[in-house]
């Protein structure tokens, strides 16, 4: 079985929390493809949750699948608040995967959502270091990163950088609004 690194969306003041998820899609059974897209839709209902479980105790995933369902189910552990839960779940993905672009920027898009930038930096990077599939969203999200520690002028490139790659998305637009480019 072969799984594909999707991206959702972001959304918080800090990282809207809708939009900092990285979910990711499995080719497993019928449970785990519901857990991809309850994850992708921001599903935060306990049916979803339980369907996710169900996946993992249920279906016989390839590891690679397994893991992502872990992540898609630590997205949607995210959305209902179960913050610990939501990176033990990341944490299980890794030990199995460390490769896994999305345990990596999920694990650094619950710290920035909780303001702590200097803690999601190095996670982020790691998750931007493997490639993932929606770049601009890894690459705004260090931004946010860079923007919480106060180092404005990173911030600035890389939510730049993030609206070079992604001229459509709205939301880097709206945080590089913010700034103002002064000439020395």
């Amino acid at each position: 079985m072969k799984s594909l690194t999707l991206a959702a969306g972001v959304a918080s003041l800090a990282i809207p929390l809708s939009a900092g998820q990285s979910a990711v899609i499995t080719v497993g059974g019928p449970l785990s493809r519901i857990c991809y897209e309850s994850a992708l839709t921001h599903d935060d209902r306990r049916s979803a949750l339980e369907g996710c479980t169900r996946a993992l105790q249920e279906e016989g995933l390839a590891p690679r699948d397994r893991a992502a369902t872990l992540v898609n189910r630590g997205i949607i552990k995210m959305y209902q608040g179960k913050d610990v839960d939501a990176d033990a779940d990341f944490d299980a993905a890794l030990a199995m995967n460390r490769n896994l672009a999305d345990a990596w920027l999920n694990k650094g898009f619950l710290r920035i959502r909780n303001g702590d930038g200097r803690e999601a930096l190095p996670l982020l990077q790691e998750g931007i270091s493997r490639s993932p599939e929606r770049q601009a969203l890894a690459i705004f999200a260090r931004g946010v990163a860079y923007e919480q520690m106060g180092e404005f002028t990173a911030a600035y490139k890389d939510l730049k950088r993030a609206h070079d790659l992604e001229p459509r998305w709205g939301l880097p637009r709206e945080y590089l609004a913010r700034y103002q480019v002064v000439s020395r």
